[in-house]
């Protein structure tokens, strides 16, 4: 017995020692998506609609799902755009809108606060788009960040040419809204 159990008790070290090494592998992973994906969530939310605020908010809650279920996602940029967009629908199907525009607030999770042209600019597109219907504003914002009408399908769960019409239905609105917009000045 006594043969047995050094080595019984080096081989649990090792084992020990071999997860710490994989998780501190799977924390620092995390920790460069966290880094480099949050400030791109927190746009992508507030293409569909919701305040800085609630985005930089909505943004953390996905973050922490995904640290606490790091080891099973295969995608993460996607998975954490589709929790996050099923988190703000969820929020704005129980909240009634606030009428008051606000800036953005300095802030960690919000890139470049401070820069007000570049503020004042996407406040004429989110202007345009606060027009669209949701679904719109939804598969437009997946398309402004790189997917594809296919990939967009396949992570909302819808079919892909309905992701096409309202892509299409999207560009049109906001096409013929900067029209008219050009033509009042």
């Amino acid at each position: 017995m006594r043969d047995q159990e050094p080595v019984e008790a080096a081989t649990s070290s090792v084992d020990v020692g071999a997860r710490h090494v994989a998780r501190s592998t799977a924390e620092d992973e995390f920790a460069s998506f966290y880094r480099q994906f949050v400030p791109t969530l927190v746009g992508f939310l507030i293409w569909q609609g919701a305040s800085a605020c609630l985005a930089a908010d909505l943004a953390q809650e996905t973050m922490i799902k995904a640290y606490q279920g790091w080891s099973r996602i295969e995608s993460p940029a996607a998975w954490a755009r589709r929790v996050a967009s099923r988190a703000l629908v969820r929020h704005l199907s129980r909240v009634e809108e606030d009428p008051a525009a606000r800036a953005p607030e300095a802030d960690a999770l919000v890139p470049q606060p401070d820069a007000l042209a570049q503020w004042e600019c996407g406040q004429e597109i989110l202007g345009l788009l606060a027009v669209l219907p949701p679904r719109q504003r939804q598969v437009l914002a997946w398309s402004v960040d790189g997917y594809t009408p296919a990939e967009i399908a396949a992570e909302l769960g819808i079919d892909s040419a309905a992701v096409r019409s309202n892509l299409l239905k999207a560009r049109r609105s906001v096409a013929q809204r900067m029209k008219s917009s050009e033509e009042e000045s």
